[in-house]
């Protein structure tokens, strides 16, 4: 540290002056510096002091601020999910408190005015649980999903309760790379919804199906195949397949890759499945690979060895918003929609849906949700159908056709068909057929018939059991065919196009039973064109050896009566034409609207009653049609409704099944409480692991927070003790520098006058 330049010799005193004054200066300065470190606690004041400390500096400023908002949201989440498990909480108590009531409200124990006092304090629990669930953290609310500023449960008359929030969770960083939900939306909190339902529908592969969507939404990697065709020369073309979005453009870029010829190749879409790509050459084989490294053929369902033609495998479309109603179960379409639509029953109120107007999924969700807004709409896991789902807890769930139509299992949602498992029937309790008891029916001619229905599966299998009871043979009345109405034999005559091409006109004037029709179609060509009954359904077979064409009966009066109008496209000659079923006096159909059973008897012009057994109330067929029009039909129940299993729908329902002393309904109810208490158990449980990870993350953050203002400190804080230090010494050298310079320039008090 220099107090001066003390300069040997002869020196000009300007020269020295100038000198001095420097030293004088520096020392002042670093003097001053130093004095600004003590009182400002850093060391540099300006960035270009030292741009490397600077630098380390910003960035470890920025993380450690970075941290701090970390630890905010942490700090919040805490607080939302402390405030969520209280709720919770009080919801758990509820629930307990159902379930003591449950049990000692079923039974003779308990008299109808104490069930209505319990049903009462049930009413109160329900109120609780709606406030717990319209808890506001912040003015907001915490079990709305997305829908913060929604209150997500509204009560309604009768104990129906309406979730107006959504399925979606908030997730907030707790560090650089970490996302963690910080809320519970009703629906996964509450169970506020009914489960979803909807089956595969398989959308058909179209020129429009963006690559995105095949293999159920997943899509494929793409990239390059190679492809060669081959008639004595072969052709081998590396086709890039990279930058194409639909398989329209797919099949652009293959087509030009050999647009060149001598061979060319024709893509489109496998007519035989509706669900692959079909590859064809102008002439000789195709073959098909992947290129190194990729799997991209494979993916597309085409890899293969040369061949004619390839065939490629189902490559799985998946349903998006766009897609058409006519490409789905492999392009049949749902059916036709004038006229016909989806009736939906939610909440006790019913809302028919016409569908003529929609061409695209999309339009069917938004006619849907105009004429019921509490519904979730959406597409299942799979990616190959609808998923829809009720938000009104309390109440039943159900969507089925609507005058006859098949739009509804056309779309995959109808709640009930004839496919539908009995055990799933009467709320999942099923329908017991196999411990004896019987379907006992009263009918319109006043006697009592009893089925017996065990060993039956499904829906279908009901029916056909019933429809089977009054034989269809050859001793059968045509006058008893079609619930009394007869066929019209002398109408018209049965037209027969035969497998060789040719018509043949049958006359049944003057048949009288199923026999003589049998007759009438064999006398015309014997042991040629046969017709016989088929022994498991009531219906007619025929089998035709003439040619190898299709067999076909035009449609008309007499046809149709016969359930003949259909046709057999096979080239098969052994294959027969299947009649459709035809009934006699007896028969049980889905409901024309809606969903659930009716059953038709012309036995007589009485009532017709189906006595309330376990099966029958299962089945919801149990009632009377007291009219005396053998076709008009006792129309059923819907037998598989759906509902929440949520807290607040079985609060509800013990509310009402304790007002209505219904014992079975309460057992019900008190079971599924059981699983309705372990569910929000695993809830609180998530809360407690989601807490967990936050205090753990918050923890790590506070040490390296340490850490980050220990490396801040080193590069930018003052440290006083060395400060104090050097300004003793700055101190001592800048009286030093006044010293010598005093000396050398020989001030007196004169020098200032």
């Amino acid at each position: 540290m220099t107090i001066g330049p003390i300069l040997p010799g002869r020196l000009p005193s300007t020269m020295l002056s100038n000198r001095l004054k420097v030293s004088l200066n520096d020392n002042a300065l670093e003097l001053a510096k130093l004095q600004q470190q003590v009182s400002t606690g850093q060391k540099y004041s300006l960035a270009s002091e030292s741009p490397g400390a600077a630098l380390r500096t910003i960035i470890l400023q920025s993380t450690f601020e970075r941290q701090q908002q970390y630890q905010s949201n942490i700090n919040t989440s805490m607080s939302i999910l402390a405030m969520s498990e209280t709720s919770l909480s009080s919801v758990g108590d509820a629930l307990n408190s159902a379930k003591a009531i449950s049990l000692s409200g079923v039974g003779s124990t308990s008299s109808d005015a104490e069930r209505v006092a319990l049903a009462d304090q049930i009413a109160s629990l329900r109120t609780q649980v709606i406030n717990a669930g319209n808890t506001t953290f912040r003015g907001q609310y915490l079990f709305s999903g997305s829908q913060t500023n929604v209150a997500p449960f509204e009560e309604g008359v009768n104990g129906l309760v309406v979730y107006h929030g959504d399925d979606h969770q908030i997730q907030t960083y707790i560090n650089t790379q970490t996302l963690l939900p910080n809320n519970f939306d009703g629906i996964s909190a509450f169970a506020a919804s009914s489960p979803e339902f909807g089956s595969d529908i398989d959308p058909a592969l179209t020129l429009q199906t963006r690559i995105s969507d095949l293999n159920g939404g997943r899509g494929v990697k793409l990239g390059s195949i190679s492809v060669t065709l081959d008639n004595g020369t072969p052709q081998t073309q590396t086709v890039s397949l990279s930058g194409v979005e639909t398989i329209q453009d797919l099949k652009t870029v293959l087509e030009n890759a050999f647009a060149g010829g001598p061979l060319t190749l024709t893509v489109d879409i496998d007519p035989a499945s509706e669900n692959g790509l079909r590859l064809t050459p102008s002439a000789g084989t195709v073959a098909v690979s992947n290129v190194a490294g990729s799997t991209l053929a494979t993916d597309l369902g085409i890899a293969s060895t040369a061949v004619a033609q390839v065939n490629g495998g189902d490559i799985d479309p998946g349903i998006t918003l766009q897609t058409t109603l006519a490409s789905l179960n492999g392009g049949t379409g749902i059916g036709t929609t004038a006229g016909n639509g989806l009736v939906i029953n939610n909440g006790g109120q019913t809302f028919t849906v016409d569908l003529s107007a929609a061409t695209t999924v999309e339009d069917v969700f938004n006619l849907i949700r105009t004429a019921d807004p509490n519904l979730n709409l959406g597409f299942n896991d799979a990616g190959n159908g609808l998923a829809i789902s009720s938000r009104v807890s309390g109440a039943d769930f159900s969507i089925g056709e609507n005058n006859g139509g098949t739009n509804a299992a056309g779309l995959g949602i109808a709640t009930f068909s004839a496919s539908t498992s009995l055990s799933e029937l009467n709320y999942g309790r099923g329908v017991d057929v196999d411990t004896g008891k019987q379907l006992q029916i009263i009918r319109r001619d006043g006697t009592t018939i009893n089925l017996d229905l065990s060993g039956t599966k499904n829906v279908q299998d009901v029916i056909d059991r019933i429809n089977d009871f009054e034989d269809f043979d050859g001793t059968t009345p045509l006058a008893d065919l079609n619930l009394g109405q007869g066929v019209p034999v002398g109408a018209t005559t049965l037209d027969i196009t035969r497998r060789d091409g040719s018509v043949v006109n049958v006359s049944l004037a003057g048949d009288a039973t199923v026999q003589d029709v049998l007759d009438s179609i064999n006398a015309v060509d014997p042991g040629n064109l046969v017709a016989s009954i088929d022994p498991n359904t009531n219906a007619f077979l025929i089998t035709d050896n003439s040619g190898t064409g299709p067999l076909s009966i035009a449609s008309n009066a007499v046809s149709d009566a016969l359930g003949l109008a259909v046709t057999e496209a096979g080239t098969d000659n052994s294959v027969p034409l299947q009649g459709n079923f035809v009934p006699i006096k007896l028969q049980v159909t889905l409901n024309t609207t809606g969903n659930g059973l009716t059953v038709y008897d012309a036995s007589g012009t009485g009532p017709l009653e189906i006595p309330a057994n376990e099966i029958a109330y299962s089945l919801g067929i149990d009632g009377i049609e007291s009219g005396n029009d053998p076709l008009v039909g006792l129309v059923g129940e819907e037998p598989n409704p759906k509902e929440s299993t949520g807290v607040i729908s079985l609060l509800s329902r013990l509310e009402n099944a304790l007002r209505n002393s219904d014992d079975q309904e309460i057992g019900r109810i008190g079971g599924l409480l059981d699983t309705e208490i372990a569910r929000l158990n695993r809830v609180r449980g998530d809360i407690g692991s989601r807490m967990s990870v936050l205090e753990e993350a918050d923890n790590r953050l506070k040490d390296q927070e340490v850490k980050i203002q220990e490396s801040i400190s080193q590069d930018f804080d003052t440290d006083l003790t060395q400060i104090l230090v050097e300004i003793t010494q700055r101190q001592t050298a800048f009286e030093a520098n006044l010293q010598v310079t005093s000396s050398a320039l020989q001030l007196t008090l004169l020098s200032y006058l």
